[in-house]
């Protein structure tokens, strides 16, 4: 079988991803628009780009000190009354769009500026209605990714607005030459450790091509990667075309446990960040009790074994950026193990019904 497109966008991740590092434009940004004053930022974004904005914002709550919220389009508009009371001059509104036509997005951005909301956009195409609309703009630096399940869009997205957290922060002096320093290195080494990565998915997919066979996926994170954890979810859910669940470590055992058997297919992120141990135990319970088990691997500790994929230990990020490479790999190679393009077009009617594009 022919190998997919998406294959090519991944490989390019590495390059795309040192091209937004050169770039300027959020330095750019931040001499027009006055950083040290925002105290609330709200992400409006749908799929990969709300699941970047639930991994990014704990940079900006921890690192710039400014207050988070993350909503679907729907949610925004829905919760209209209750945002138009938050103070306009120290919140900034950022709609995330990769194709810059979705329509709940640009529905967003103009409620947004109906209740008298600075907005920033970004997205991955340039020229579009989510720019046009929007006082400010930065743009994903990927290129254009035609296919439907998205790679190096996702994670030049998650780095955009990871650095611009760091950036804000720095803006502000709210951190330290010093640690503005070792985020940015650790992004720099993360963005170099993307080909291992790849490398290393790909031999531990030839050794479980059996995975492919599957017929529902539960992931399950924690943390930094809760988000990433959904983004992994949503993409073997699009390639695989199978149904899928994700569950937040602390409420698995509230219901999702009791669906685990010889059957099941888990998928869970172990890191060094607060939840370890529970994740260990739950790993140590699953490797018993369901039919197959991954570990995504991003503690100090290399664990060899065949659940396993170990990815570099990078503390600050949580390795999220290989983390969700990796879930990359996996869902563009089960489908093709089977003969299937992970880029089939399926249900695209389905689109067209609800008006999800301008």
């Amino acid at each position: 079988m022919k190998k997919s497109i998406m294959w090519n966008h991944i490989y390019e991740e590495t390059n795309k991803l040192k091209t937004l590092l050169a770039s300027t434009q959020v330095e750019k940004f931040l001499e027009i628009y006055d950083t040290k004053a925002i105290k609330k930022m709200i992400f409006v974004a749908s799929g990969s780009s709300l699941n970047i904005a639930t991994v990014a914002k704990k940079f900006y709550g921890d690192l710039a000190q400014i207050d988070v919220s993350t909503y679907t389009p729907s949610e925004f508009i829905f919760n209209s009354k209750m945002l138009d009371s938050f103070n306009k001059e120290t919140t900034l509104v950022v709609a995330i769009s990769q194709t810059g036509t979705s329509s709940g997005t640009i529905n967003s951005i103009s409620c947004a500026k109906e209740l008298g909301y600075k907005v920033l956009s970004i997205t991955e195409r340039r020229n579009t209605p989510a720019q046009e609309m929007s006082d400010y703009y930065l743009n994903f630096l990927s290129d254009l990714e035609d296919c439907n399940a998205k790679t190096k869009g996702f994670s030049n997205s998650l780095t955009l607005l990871e650095i611009l957290a760091i950036q804000i922060a720095k803006e502000k002096a709210v951190i330290t030459d010093e640690t503005f320093k070792a985020y940015m290195d650790e992004i720099k080494a993360s963005i170099d450790d993307i080909p291992s990565t790849i490398e290393n998915t790909e031999k531990w997919l030839h050794e479980h091509k059996d995975w492919s066979a599957i017929n529902h996926l539960l992931v399950i994170g924690n943390g930094t990667n809760y988000g990433v954890a959904v983004e992994g979810m949503l993409k073997i859910l699009e390639t695989l075309c199978i149904p899928a669940s994700i569950c937040e470590l602390g409420e698995f055992s509230h219901g999702f446990h009791r669906t685990i058997t010889n059957n099941s297919n888990v998928i869970t992120i172990f890191t060094d960040e607060p939840g370890k141990d529970n994740m260990k135990r739950t790993n140590e319970y699953l490797i018993k009790k369901a039919g197959k088990l991954l570990v995504i691997n991003a503690t100090k500790e290399v664990i060899k074994g065949d659940n396993y994929i170990n990815v570099v230990y990078r503390p600050l990020t949580a390795s999220s950026l290989n983390i969700s490479v990796v879930f990359q790999v996996i869902a563009t190679a089960l489908p093709e193990i089977i003969g299937h393009d992970p880029n089939y077009p399926m249900n695209e009617d389905y689109t067209k019904i609800v008006g999800t594009r301008v």
